[in-house]
């Protein structure tokens, strides 16, 4: 069977045991076709099973919750992944060293593998990608004349909504993801915005990659209005829609540590707004107007 490489940011990972008409469209967007020239950062090994093993005794439960249990020994992790509870466990992934991992999969439910949410958490990718300080957040990813503007909030709030309204009104805008996008730091202190094959029910998935050049956090008003906000509470907003793995204290409080940082070194913005057209034209008069985007 022929090795599948993905790229995903500054990852490559390698994935064997499983073809690529296996995996997910959005996420053969990511396929390496191009002939291996180094090493793999991560590789993955899947088994289709018809029972999931249990993880011994020496890997002790660190989380659990409706869909995912944890198990820890030492640095490495095990996961139990499931849909809406316990009683529908679909993958077991566990890790034999910080490079390696094993991912059994239910044999019966090997079509789901089509899924982008099944399969991307069963590479549990948010691991590996915090050690370089990258994090997934939770946003509708815009490029605006090759920049990366992200709205951001909660599910529900307007962010798609007010995303298409760019795209209607203001020339020179795609939307690139409608759920999620990968943020990443550059050498020079600045951020660049990746693709990710997670897309939500938007359809939305594109491999590209855009300088950030601005976060804005969405909310619902009748007016359209910005809305100053302390450095600490854009801080809160990015921590309650980045991927962060509570569980385990050492990769939360670099993740916290790397959040702080991009608050500080990144144009962070509150706007209020209604889903009128003239929402997209204020949001990008303030922006024009403060030099963020050109």
């Amino acid at each position: 069977m022929k090795i599948v490489r993905l790229n995903i940011g500054p990852l490559t990972i390698e994935l064997s045991g499983v073809t690529e008409q296996e995996i997910p469209v959005n996420s053969r967007l990511f396929l390496d076709h191009k002939p291996a020239t180094k090493e793999a950062d991560r590789y993955y090994t899947f088994y289709f099973v018809n029972r999931l093993p249990l993880p011994s005794n020496d890997w002790q439960i660190t989380f659990q919750r409706n869909d995912i249990v944890v198990f820890r020994k030492e640095e490495q992790e095990t996961r139990l992944l499931a849909v809406g509870n316990l009683n529908a466990c679909y993958a077991l992934y566990q890790e034999r060293n910080e490079r390696d991992a094993n991912i059994y999969f239910i044999e019966g439910l090997k079509r789901e593998l089509q899924t982008d949410t099944l399969f991307i958490s069963c590479l549990c990718l948010e691991r590996p990608l915090s050690v370089q300080g990258c994090y997934i957040l939770h946003c509708t990813f815009l490029d605006y004349r090759g920049q990366a503007i992200l709205f951001s909030g909660p599910s529900g709030i307007g962010k798609s909504t007010h995303a298409n309204l760019w795209c209607r009104h203001i020339p020179g805008t795609q939307v690139l993801n409608g759920d999620r996008a990968l943020l990443c730091p550059l050498p020079n202190g600045d951020y660049e915005i990746t693709g990710w094959p997670v897309c939500g029910s938007s359809g939305i998935c594109h491999n590209e990659r855009r300088p950030l050049e601005a976060i804005v956090f969405i909310e619902q008003a009748s007016d359209n209005t910005i809305r100053p906000q302390t450095a600490m509470k854009h801080f809160k907003a990015l921590c309650s829609q980045v991927t962060i793995n509570w569980w385990n204290p050492k990769l939360t409080g670099k993740a916290l540590d790397d959040l702080q940082v991009l608050t500080r070194q990144t144009s962070i913005s509150t706007y209020a707004c209604n889903m009128n057209p003239e929402a997209a034209f204020t949001l990008h008069r303030y922006l024009t107007k403060l030099e963020i985007i050109r």
